[in-house]
C-alpha cells in the first residue's frame, strides 16, 4: 500500500510561536501589511513554505516547511523581526538597533519552535494555529478571523497530507 504524498517539497516542517513583549499590543494586526512584507522579503532571501499561519494582535503562530537540508528557522525569524521592526514609524528606537543589531525590543527574546514529526502532528498543529483566534476570544468561527491562512486552505481543520 502506498503512502499519501504531502503536497509540499521535502524538508523539515516546524510549528512556531512568536510574541511581542507587550501582551496588550495590537501592532501585529495594526501593521499586518508590514508583517506580510517582512515575510515576503525573508522568503526571497531564504526560501520556506508557509503551511499555516495566524496573526493575532500580540503574537503569531505558524507552520512552515524549510528546504531539504535546511534547518535554520531561527535566522529566518530574526530577519522577519528586523524587517518588521524597521517598517514601524519610530519603533523600535533607531539608537537601540544601531547599538545592538540583534536587539528586538518589540519581541520576546525567544520564540517557541517544534519540529513536526509526522502527518498527525502536522494536522494537530494546523488545527491549533487556525483555532487560536477562537481560543483568545477574537471570533467565534476561525474563518471569521482575517489574519489567517485558513482562507487560503479553504477549511476549518485541513488535513494537509
Amino acid at each position: 500500500m502506498s503512502q499519501p504524498t504531502c503536497p509540499w517539497p521535502a524538508g523539515t516542517a516546524y510549528f512556531f510561536s512568536a510574541h511581542l513583549r507587550d501582551s496588550s499590543s495590537q501592532l501585529l494586526v495594526e501593521h499586518a501589511q508590514a508583517l506580510r512584507l517582512a515575510f515576503r522579503v525573508a522568503q526571497q532571501a531564504r526560501p520556506f513554505r508557509i503551511n499555516a499561519i495566524v496573526v493575532l494582535p500580540d503574537h503569531l503562530h505558524g507552520i512552515w516547511t524549510l528546504p531539504a537540508g535546511d534547518e535554520d528557522g531561527h535566522r529566518r525569524w530574526v530577519q522577519i523581526q528586523a524587517i518588521f521592526d524597521r517598517q514601524l514609524p519610530g519603533l523600535p528606537p533607531r539608537a537601540v538597533l544601531r547599538r545592538d543589531r540583534r536587539a528586538r525590543p518589540l519581541w520576546h527574546s525567544s520564540f517557541r519552535e517544534h519540529r513536526i514529526v509526522d502527518a498527525e502532528d502536522l494536522r494537530r498543529h494546523v488545527a491549533y494555529v487556525h483555532q487560536n483566534p477562537v481560543r483568545h476570544g477574537h471570533v467565534r468561527d476561525p474563518a471569521a478571523w482575517p489574519y489567517s491562512s485558513i482562507h487560503r486552505l479553504g477549511c476549518v481543520e485541513p488535513v494537509p497530507c
